[in-house]
């Protein structure tokens, strides 16, 4: 007989398998033994065991952000700020220096009493960011040897529909490289930083849902409706064939999206369009090849920097470079300038805090203001690509542009990089410069950008955020940075016209371009390349083959005459071929 559960939906799709409970009692954020100081207690050695603890769990925050999207990224970005904030590290220190505390008890207790302040206060944003709190005191517990290693997630029993108290976001890190179709959790809001990441990731998880579900007995057939906000034990026959559908469909979809996914993505109307894969490491690259992609629209070159305390030297940086010219043969490359700051820390680049990172010192401006990372970082690619000239088309993009003058300034150092390799002034057909337009200033004077350029490129999860004053990672506002807000609409309008004028191609890699149902409105407003997370390249590419041009310009005015975010999903969501709806990766 059916037992239905109803709690919050955190993260949409349906995922339809056997139970398996997870009660990770090794999991527990413990408090270490208290010690009296022994004889000859050392507070340096004492904090130097912190700091090292420290830097360990910032490369498995850099590590676990490469593999997966830029979602995740965010995340653990935000993972890393707390894990250097001067809050936490001064607690620490206090309690080693003045309580001589050793470096596991000092950890326990800094943690705890900033994960209990989150905890109490009266707003739910806030309170959710008592789990990410805690999940870096584990991660320093484990690294200080008083607290056992992560339970292998990533090892479930293939279609495992997994019951859990709560997660953490290193803990769906792990499930997206295991065999779950889905998470039901007893508690948890859907304001959590594990839902986002498990929205990003297309896995279904329903939360809120009470303790009850942790005495499901494992192996019973489940089924959790994550758009529904629902966990259905034991279903019946009948609604077992229902969600079978569903589920059939939709798979069928991703096995023709697969079995072309290596032929050109080319409309009815006979345009070809290119569709790249963005990655966080080159481990991704042999993946880009693998699902079809034509080249790299988007590597994120921060993991050169982070968790390290100088900068990569350029023979360090020509090596990766190399390694993904050989691995892309033939196909686009494009390599993104360093993009620190803000969200993105790098240790060797940390200033005084800032009371609004996102509005701060990044992107362009830190380059700018460190003019040698930029230069170096240029200068590694021109030797690799002067090594191997003419055998992978080659593009370097500045992030986080907001006026011209940067754009001058940066051209300078490129162009006096390029003279130092090759010699002769710099050729679109060697290295094509590019702006990453992410920032609502530079989509405005996209016309006067286009005269200084080779290509733009709209990094929309940026951009829609500061379009719409709502930062993406703060569940509370997250729904207003939507790039399908006609505002952002009009801006990518707007720059792809620039684009138009000057013959210079316009990819969107953000997030927007890895959704099935976006491709047409994309391609409509004049965009003629598109940049996906990798394991949405094939989908996109089949997307791309079922519309026809004017189709798409005709949808493109339609949502442009739509006064709401609300209606142009609406739009979208009527226009979409049957079958196609909810498709995820």
């Amino acid at each position: 007989m059916t037992t239905t559960f109803r709690g919050a939906a955190a993260a949409p799709g349906v995922g339809q398998g056997t139970v398996f409970v997870y009660l990770p009692q090794e999991h527990e954020f413990m408090r270490p033994a208290m010690r009296g100081a022994a004889a000859g207690y050392d507070p340096h050695h004492e904090w130097r065991r912190f700091e090292e603890a420290q830097r360990a769990v910032e490369q498995d925050l850099a590590e676990m952000s490469q593999v997966l999207n830029t979602v995740a990224v965010d995340i653990f970005n935000v993972h890393q700020l707390i894990l250097n904030d001067q809050t936490l590290t001064g607690a620490v220190r206090d309690a080693i220096h003045l309580n001589q505390s050793d470096a596991a008890v000092a950890t326990y207790q800094a943690i705890h009493d900033m994960a209990e302040l989150f905890r109490a206060m009266d707003d739910e944003y806030f309170a959710s960011r008592a789990a990410d709190i805690l999940d870096i005191g584990r991660r320093l517990l484990v690294k200080l040897g008083v607290a056992m290693d992560e339970v292998r997630l990533e090892e479930l029993p293939e279609g495992a529909v997994l019951l859990a108290e709560d997660l953490t976001p290193s803990d769906v890190a792990h499930l997206a490289s295991s065999a779950v179709v889905g998470v039901a959790l007893a508690g948890s809001t859907p304001t959590a930083h594990s839902a986002i990441l498990a929205r990003s990731l297309g896995l279904p998880v329903v939360c809120g849902l009470g303790p009850e579900i942790l005495e499901a007995r494992p192996g019973v057939a489940a089924i959790v409706d994550g758009g529904k906000g629902v966990l259905l034990l034991d279903p019946d026959a009948a609604t077992q064939a229902r969600y079978g559908e569903i589920l059939r469909v939709q798979e069928d979809q991703r096995h023709q999206a697969y079995d072309h996914a290596h032929e050109p993505a080319v409309t009815r109307s006979g345009e070809r369009i290119p569709v790249y894969a963005n990655i966080n490491s080159p481990d991704d690259a042999a993946h880009v090849r693998h699902i079809g992609a034509d080249g790299i629209g988007l590597l994120r070159t921060e993991y050169l920097f982070q968790g390290r305390p100088e900068p990569p030297t350029v023979a360090e940086q020509a090596r990766v470079y190399r390694h993904l010219l050989t691995e892309m043969n033939h196909r686009v490359l494009t390599v993104r300038a360093l993009d620190a700051g803000g969200d993105k820390p790098v240790e060797f680049l940390l200033g005084l805090p800032e009371a609004n990172p996102f509005l701060g010192k990044r992107g362009m401006r830190l380059l700018l203001a460190n003019p040698d990372l930029l230069r170096d970082q240029y200068l590694a690619l021109a030797q690799v690509v002067h090594a191997r000239r003419g055998h992978t088309p080659v593009r370097f993009m500045l992030p986080m542009v907001s006026t011209a003058e940067e754009v001058a300034a940066a051209r300078a150092i490129i162009d006096a990089a390029h003279g130092e390799v090759f010699g002769t002034p710099r050729r679109r057909d060697e290295i094509a410069l590019g702006v990453l337009v992410e920032v609502p200033a530079a989509a405005l004077i996209a016309r006067h950008l286009a005269e200084m350029v080779d290509y733009f490129s709209i990094g929309t999860n940026d951009l829609a955020q500061y379009v719409m004053a709502g930062d993406r990672t703060n569940p509370q506002v997250a729904h207003l940075a939507d790039p399908l807000q006609p505002a952002v609409l009009h801006l990518i309008r707007l720059v792809c016209r620039a684009a138009q004028e000057r013959e210079l191609p316009v990819s969107v890699c953000g997030e927007v371009a890895g959704n099935v149902q976006a491709v047409p409105l994309l391609l409509g407003l004049g965009v003629t390349e598109l940049s996906a997370p990798a394991p949405s390249v094939p989908l996109i590419k089949q997307a791309v083959r079922t519309w026809h041009m004017a189709e798409c310009r005709d949808l493109a005015e339609l949502t442009l005459r739509c006064a709401t975010a609300e209606r142009v999903h609406m739009l979208l969501d009527r226009t979409l071929p049957a079958g196609q709806r909810d498709v995820k990766p």
